[in-house]
């Protein structure tokens, strides 16, 4: 019997070798983690979320969050969204910060493992994957986009296939992550158009936070446009409302620094 578990666990670490750290905190994961998150830093799905755009609701009995209550549903610029976790949440926030400012590109695939569990049936349901585009300078400068990885990890483990659908247009220079809704919304406005036909097409849209939903508003409205026939968005997090979600390393890059220190 001790010689057949010696056996499983040569085996074992054949396939899963030791030494394979938590992507968020650095600490060496045991045999039983393989999704690349030690148990502290690995935390519950949202249970309970407004039907439309996703975000998470402290009381189950809703339907709808504050600002997803009163919106024409039938005009709006997607049909629905989607998360597994809370931005809010620590772990998920660094996670996302690693994959997007610390050329982690290969996180995406821990991630995108997380969509896939969260959100298959919405998945099932499309034509076709699709992601928010970085304007080429800013794709220079970071050298990957990150919502790209995640949808071609999605299109790994579900099949469906991958599209470039929109193309970033205007490239302001400015980093939108520590604007409100508005900011947001009036700064990207008729910075996305359409790079191929979407007529009657069901599609997801893949980005790795749902901050106050007006990036993905934006690309959803050039989509419906175009007359696709659902738009969806699937991100990895989503945010508590209008108030900013994280912030762009290249405007504090030395806290940015530490902050990688501190958790790597």
């Amino acid at each position: 019997m001790k010689f057949f578990k010696h056996i499983n666990k040569i085996i074992s670490r054949a396939f899963y070798p030791e030494n394979l750290t938590c992507a968020v905190c650095g600490n060496e994961l045991d045999e039983s983690r393989r999704d690349g998150l030690c148990r502290d830093c690995s935390v519950p799905f949202i249970s309970s979320c407004c039907e439309h755009c996703g975000r998470a609701l402290e009381n189950s009995t809703q339907k709808f969050c504050e600002a997803c209550l009163y919106i024409d549903r039938e005009n709006d610029r997607f049909d629905i969204a989607r998360a597994p976790f809370r931005y809010a949440d620590d772990s998920v926030h660094k996670l996302v910060w690693k994959l997007k400012y610390g050329n982690n590109p290969y996180y995406a695939k821990i991630m995108a493992a997380k969509m896939v569990e969260y959100a298959k049936d919405l998945i099932d349901s499309c034509d076709c994957l699709t992601y928010v585009p970085l304007h080429p300078i800013k794709q220079r400068k970071r050298t990957y986009n990150q919502s790209e990885r995640l949808a071609h990890y999605i299109s790994q483990l579900t099949g469906k296939p991958v599209e470039s659908l929109l193309r970033k247009t205007v490239y302001s220079g400015e980093s939108a992550t520590s604007l409100g809704r508005k900011e947001r919304s009036d700064m990207i406005r008729d910075s996305f158009e359409l790079t191929c036909d979407v007529r009657k097409r069901k599609i997801i849209l893949i980005d790795d936070v749902f901050t106050t939903g007006a990036t993905a508003g934006e690309c959803s409205k050039i989509l419906k446009e175009g007359k696709a026939s659902f738009v969806g968005v699937l991100t990895y997090a989503t945010s508590d409302g209008n108030k900013p979600a994280t912030y762009d390393p290249s405007d504090n890059e030395k806290k940015f620094k530490k902050f990688l220190r501190n958790t790597v």
